[in-house]
C-alpha cells in the first residue's frame, strides 16, 4: 500500500522529465493515462472509461469519492475530475498539493495543446487549475486507499505548527440542501451566536459566501431582514479551509 509521498514522487519524475504515459497503448498519453499509470504502479487498480466517468468508475472500485461543494478542496494524493464544455470525454489530473480552497495544483497529462492531442496526447506538466475555468469546472475527485501509518507524524507536526484559518474564506452564489435533521441560523459564524431560524432536513436556502469559524464551515447570506445570517456547514478539516464532514448538498 502507497503513500501520498511514492504517488507524489512518481506523477513528479513524469512532469519533471516531460515523460507522457501511455498506459493503455492507445492514442498516446491521454490524461487518464496518467491516472491509470499511476493507480496500477501503486495499487493495481484500473478505471476504465474516459476521465468524465472516473468518479463513478473510482466509487465501484472502492475509492474514496468527493464530489465538489461549497468549503471542499482536494489535498496532496487525489486526482480531480472536471467537465468539459467543448467535448463530452472531460478532463482529470493528479493533485500533488493541498489546495488552498481557490486554486489546485496538479500534474496532467494532454495539455499543451496540439493539434493532434486526442490522437497523440501530450506529456505530464505542473498546471495551476481554478475550480471552474472558461472551459470546464471540477465536479469532484477521489482517494486511493492510502497507507496513513507512515504519514501520521508528519500530519500531526504540520497540524501543531499550521494555525487554523479564521473568517471569510470567500464569495460564492449557491445552494445548500441541508441533509442532517436540523442546522441553525445564527447572528454570526459562532455557536455561541443568537439563534435566530432553523432549517430541517430537506429544505434548501440561497447563500452567497463561505466562512471558517470555530472548527467548522459556514455559509452565509442576508436575510430578509437585512442582517446577514450564519448557518454551520459542516466540520472544518485542521487547517480550517476545507469542509471534511458537510451537513448539506451544495450546489
Amino acid at each position: 500500500m502507497a503513500t501520498v509521498y511514492e504517488m507524489n514522487a512518481s506523477a513528479e519524475y513524469l512532469a519533471d522529465n516531460g515523460i507522457g504515459a501511455d498506459h493503455d497503448g492507445y492514442f498516446g498519453s491521454q490524461c487518464v493515462d496518467l491516472i491509470n499509470y499511476l493507480l496500477y504502479k501503486h495499487f493495481g487498480v484500473e478505471l476504465g472509461g474516459n476521465a468524465i466517468d472516473l468518479l463513478d468508475a473510482a466509487a465501484n472500485a472502492g475509492l474514496n469519492v468527493v464530489y465538489d461543494a461549497p468549503g471542499l478542496a482536494p489535498q496532496a494524493g487525489a486526482f480531480f475530475v472536471m467537465e468539459t464544455y467543448a467535448h463530452p470525454y472531460g478532463h482529470t489530473g493528479y493533485v500533488y498539493q493541498d489546495s488552498d480552497g481557490y486554486t489546485i495544483k496538479t500534474i496532467e497529462q494532454n495539455v499543451d495543446g496540439n493539434a493532434d492531442y486526442l490522437e497523440n496526447g501530450g506529456p505530464a506538466r505542473y498546471c495551476t487549475r481554478n475550480f471552474q475555468e472558461s472551459w470546464g469546472k471540477v465536479i469532484g475527485w477521489f482517494y486511493p486507499n492510502y497507507d496513513e501509518s507512515a504519514q501520521n507524524t508528519q500530519v500531526q507536526v504540520e497540524e501543531q505548527v499550521s494555525a487554523p484559518s479564521e473568517g471569510k474564506l470567500k464569495d460564492e452564489d449557491g445552494t445548500m440542501a441541508v441533509t442532517v435533521s436540523a442546522v441553525n441560523v445564527r447572528t454570526a459564524p459562532s455557536t455561541s451566536a443568537e439563534v435566530v431560524a432553523v432549517y430541517d432536513e430537506g429544505e434548501e436556502f440561497r447563500y452567497d459566501s463561505v466562512y471558517s469559524a470555530e472548527g467548522y464551515i459556514w455559509v452565509s447570506y442576508i436575510g430578509q431582514s437585512g442582517e446577514r445570517r450564519y448557518v454551520a456547514a459542516g466540520v472544518a478539516n485542521s487547517s480550517g479551509n476545507a469542509n471534511v464532514e458537510p451537513y448539506g448538498t451544495f450546489y
